[in-house]
Formats: C-alpha cells, sequence, structure tokens
C-alpha cells in the first residue's frame, strides 16, 4: 500500500453504465452469441468475484459487469453475497482510503483514495453504496456530499445539502417506494426547528429542508437508528431517548435516560430484534427496545482472553445474520487491524432474556510496518 495516490472524483452524479455497441459489430462465440435471457440468466448465477474477474476482459464486459440492470437481476435471483467495505486513513499518510474484504484471502484490498480527509462526518449505506456526508472542511463545516459506488468502485460528488454540516447524525429510510436519507443536525450556531433536518431523495437526487418539532434546542443526536419505515430511534449527548416521525416531522421524548451514552457506539438493530452497540473493555452490548439496562452479549469471552486488554474501534452488520467487530493490534513493531464475525441468538432462561454471540472468524486483515496508526472511519457491507 505504498506510494499512494489520490484518485480523481467525478462531478455531479451517478451516471448508470450501459452495454454500448459499434454498428455492424458481429459476435460469433461466447457470452453474446446466446439469447438475451441466457445470456442475463448466466450473469445473475456467476460470483461477485467472478465478473470482477469478466470486467477486466474488455471495456464492453466490464460495463456489463457494473451495469445496474445486472445488479437488479442478480438481486431479484437473491444471487447477492456480502461484502465488506472500510474507509480509514493510515498514519502518517494524510488520505483515507476505501478498502474491501476479500471474501476469499480474508485481507482489505486498497480500491480508492478520497483526495481530501473529512472529520465530522457521518455516513450512511444503500444498497449500491456509501454516502460521506458534511463533515469539515478547513475547520469548518462542508455540505459536501459524496457517494462511493461499490459496484464501479468509483467515488462521486454528489448535489450538496443546503445546510453545512459537521457532527451530524443520518439514516436511510425506505417506506417501501422510496429511499431517501435524514440528516440530523450539524448546523452548529445556525441551527434552529426549519433547518435542523435535511433529507435527500436518492431517486431524484434533491435535498430538502424539514420543519421538525423537537422537544429542545439544540438537540446534539449522537445515535440513531431506523426502526421501521416511518420512524427513528435516537439518543443525544446528554443521554435523553427520542424517537422521530417521519411521516409526522417531529421528535418525541420517549421518558427515559441512557447511562453513560458517551460509552455506547455504534448502535444498531439485529436479527434478533434487540439494540446492540459497542462498550469499553472489548464488550458488546445488548438490550430490547422496551428495555431500559444493557447487558454484555456472553460467547465473546475468548477473544478478550486472546486479546487481553483490546478496545473494539467499531461494529457494523456484515450480513442479516452476522455482526462484526474490529480493533487494533500491536505485535512487534507491526499495525494490525484484526477482525470478527459473529451470529447472534436470543433465548430466554426462566424470565430473562439472553442474547448469546457465536465467534465464525477471526483473525488480521491488514499488517503493515510502516503506519504507525490508523482511524477507522467507516465500515459496512452490501450485498453484491
Amino acid at each position: 500500500m505504498k506510494g499512494r495516490k489520490a484518485s480523481a472524483i467525478p462531478i455531479r452524479g451517478c451516471s448508470e453504465l450501459k452495454l454500448k455497441t459499434k454498428k455492424k459489430e458481429t459476435e460469433v462465440c461466447g457470452l453474446w452469441s446466446v439469447p438475451d435471457d441466457v445470456f442475463w440468466d448466466c450473469l445473475t448465477r456467476v460470483s461477485r468475484l467472478d465478473l470482477v474477474g469478466l470486467a477486466m476482459v474488455s471495456k464492453r464486459h466490464r460495463s456489463v459487469a457494473a451495469s445496474r440492470e445486472l445488479t437488479d437481476k442478480r438481486y431479484r435471483r437473491r444471487s447477492v453475497e456480502p461484502y465488506l467495505y472500510v474507509f480509514m486513513q493510515l498514519y502518517p499518510d494524510p488520505t483515507p482510503g476505501w478498502f474491501v474484504l476479500h471474501p476469499v484471502q480474508r485481507r482489505l484490498k486498497e480500491v480508492n483514495l478520497y483526495g481530501v480527509p473529512v472529520e465530522g462526518s457521518c455516513f450512511v449505506r444503500t444498497r449500491r453504496g456509501i454516502y460521506t456526508i458534511g463533515g469539515l472542511m478547513n475547520g469548518k463545516p462542508t455540505s459536501e456530499v459524496t457517494f462511493w459506488d461499490c459496484i464501479e468502485h468509483t467515488l462521486y460528488s454528489v448535489v450538496p445539502m443546503k445546510m453545512a454540516r459537521s457532527g451530524a447524525s443520518a439514516v436511510l429510510i425506505n417506506d417501501g417506494e422510496k429511499e431517501k436519507i435524514y440528516v440530523f443536525g450539524g448546523c452548529w450556531d445556525v441551527a434552529d426547528s426549519s433547518n435542523w433536518v435535511e433529507v435527500h431523495d436518492i431517486e431524484t437526487g434533491t435535498w430538502e429542508l424539514l420543519s421538525v418539532f423537537t422537544p429542545k434546542t439544540p438537540l446534539k443526536i449522537q445515535q440513531s437508528v431506523a426502526m421501521d419505515e416511518k420512524h427513528v430511534y435516537a439518543v443525544d449527548e446528554d443521554g435523553q431517548c427520542f424517537v422521530f416521525s417521519a411521516s409526522e416531522c417531529k421528535f418525541e421524548a420517549d421518558g427515559r435516560t441512557e447511562s453513560n451514552p458517551e460509552n455506547r457506539h455504534d448502535w444498531l438493530i439485529a436479527a434478533v430484534g434487540a439494540f446492540i452497540c459497542r462498550g469499553i473493555g472489548g464488550k458488546v452490548l445488548w438490550r430490547l427496545p422496551d428495555d431500559w439496562e444493557w447487558k454484555e452479549v456472553k460467547g465473546l469471552e475468548e477473544l478478550q482472553q486472546q486479546h487481553p486488554g483490546f478496545e473494539i474501534i467499531k461494529l457494523c452488520t456484515f450480513s442479516v445474520e452476522r455482526l462484526a467487530i474490529f480493533w487494533e493490534a500491536r505485535p512487534q513493531g507491526l499495525l494490525e487491524l484484526w477482525y470478527a464475525q459473529f451470529s447472534l441468538t436470543k433465548r430466554k432462561e426462566g424470565e430473562v432474556w439472553e442474547v448469546k454471540g457465536n465467534i465464525e472468524w477471526s483473525g488480521p486483515v491488514l499488517s503493515d510496518s510502516s503506519y504507525t496508526g490508523l482511524n477507522l472511519l467507516c465500515a459496512g457491507s452490501l450485498y453484491l
């Protein structure tokens, strides 16, 4: 990974790659010689890793492998697999980059560099890629938004927000018809009820300011999780809990307060129907949505024993069934990033629910002696 160079960012939008053929072009063999329905059926059965190899054959093969049409057909056939992407800065290099976890080698491979380091950004994962929203540029909030296309492996600059934001919180809500990104806060001293929330319509590529009622001002959201297609559960920096209604455009306090919100990070909802977050001391915590008490996910003690004193630096979803955690290690002068996948089960012991983790795999996904440290900004998987 030495000699890293920042790549250019295409401006304004994600143009769909389409199959282009020259006039009077004749294909006499291979995939191009079969009927269209057979052609697409064959490609939907090919793994994402093999599609990458196919894309290297020619420009025409690449345009098909990265086309939105093929992506949609693969989703409909459920021929997709989870691929994990990481946005990370490796010091002393000033430029963060996007990495993908190779599904066979289980090592992080650098695939793109982001030319400008952004602090205070928030990230939203969609079906095709990951949005980076706002942040600090030259010490000031920015309205800039970029989209990392995980199929094309290309970074795009998209329409900026109407308000400059840093330290905001954002979630994706899919109401069954449209996917929209809701961004909360980050306006600093100019925040009020008319600009505190902004929503991005992914289909139209437009931003809209929402006038939202909040129980208190300023409301600084620290964690936000989409509960369903209309509601977001949120916690502010003081630990107060709120529910945001997208249909009514208002926040309502739910009457409880989180203890130690500064030690509860990377909230998500797992398939077992519980909130999951990373705590301190290498612990993963859980609680039910209608409960107050956080409890430790049991079954991960093996990692704590093998890596005494380790701290989890990122928790994310890997697949419907599995979650993933990252932590840093420094054996014999090496900088290592370790990674573990684990599944969850929920069962009732008497009158008490218990969530247990089962480690599916763990190991280092990056090892390098030339770097002095790392900052893992974002991690998440997409079905591709």
